[in-house]
């Protein structure tokens, strides 16, 4: 009897034992479960304050970059320069920032061989074929005074190298053997400069010739300059062949080592740096109607502007008073971003 209460006694404690322990237990994970909630939010508040502090950041990044920009779009810049009509953009917030009668009517000369070079790196597929350089026409040109890049009638010469041609040393016979090889004739390829610029939005312009020699029903303003050579550098191939200094072609009939090109706006000047950039390519024009012109492209504080000059007085033996123009804008928008 004894030893049954015993047994019973014994079961008892080993129940109460074990109750105690499932509580024990129960309240350890009650206390664990506490402190990983307490743990958990712990992280979420972290988490939060760290979100809230990072868009604090940003907000006042964008506010800063917001002022930053509003100063570099209100940049006063003096046009008291040698070029009776010019405008100036930056490209990358879309903003005229200044202008100088940049609606008149003007020559662009040499300045047409940009919609010349974006028609043909759009139109030509193979830059490496092999094109012939009329005679016929190029010789009339040559009459005429046209600027040359060396190639010689008859020969043929890849269209990349004919696109340097045209675009550094401003060759005329570059321009006549494109347009022949697109349209069959100049008269043709100029109908589609005038398609190709009246899509563009240029819609105070005609062209009759591909080279930019003076005709008095060809002309254009400075503002529809601006838009083609905009649309124009976002081609790359147009970019590269515009940005580019030097070039030196394969062998020619006249040269067994190739030609050499130059951009002619180096033709007196050794460099183009500006306040905090650098001019980054143009294309110059001058004939005795249009006066020194240029349309060119800068970077300036990690921004790319467009520039465009018309009418400057001189001639290829003065000073390069289009490319002082752009030195001297240019610079005046480097040295407004600094004083900010």
């Amino acid at each position: 009897m004894k030893r049954k209460q015993r047994i019973r006694e014994v079961r008892r404690k080993r129940k109460i034992l074990f109750g105690i322990l499932t509580i024990c237990i129960l309240c350890l994970s009650v206390v664990l479960g506490g402190i990983k909630l307490k743990q958990a939010y712990d992280r979420k508040q972290e988490e939060k304050a760290r979100i809230a502090a990072e868009e604090e950041r940003r907000r006042q990044q964008e506010e800063e970059e917001r002022r930053k920009l509003e100063e570099r779009l209100n940049v006063q810049i003096n046009m008291d320069i040698y070029s009776k009509a010019a405008i100036v953009k930056d490209v990358q917030n879309n903003k005229v920032l200044a202008s100088k009668n940049a609606e008149e009517r003007i020559y662009p000369a040499s300045m047409t061989k940009v919609l010349t070079a974006l028609i043909a790196v759009e139109e030509l597929s193979d830059l490496d074929e092999k094109i012939k350089i009329p005679v016929e026409e190029v010789l009339a040109e040559y009459e005429r005074g046209a600027s040359m890049a060396g190639f010689q009638p008859g020969e043929e010469v890849s269209a990349k190298d004919l696109l340097y041609g045209l675009m550094l040393p401003s060759g005329a016979e570059c321009c006549t053997a494109l347009a022949c090889k697109i349209s069959g004739s100049e008269e043709a390829f100029a109908e589609k400069m005038n398609e190709r610029a009246k899509e563009l939005g240029m819609l105070n312009s005609h062209f009759v010739n591909a080279s930019g020699l003076h005709e008095e029903d060809h002309y254009t303003t400075v503002t529809d300059i601006m838009i083609l050579l905009e649309q124009a550098i976002k081609n790359k191939t147009f970019y590269d062949i515009f940005t580019t200094r030097s070039y030196t072609t394969a062998p020619t009939a006249a040269e067994t080592t190739g030609i050499t090109f130059e951009s002619t706006m180096y033709d007196k000047k050794s460099t183009l740096e500006v306040t905090d950039g650098e001019i980054l390519g143009g294309k110059t024009g001058y004939t005795k109607a249009a006066g020194l012109c240029l349309a060119s492209l800068a970077k300036v504080e990690g921004q790319e502007y467009i520039l465009v000059t018309a009418g400057a007085d001189g001639n290829h033996n003065t000073e390069p008073f289009h490319v002082l123009d752009a030195e001297n804008i240019y610079s005046q928008i480097g040295a407004a971003i600094q004083s900010e």
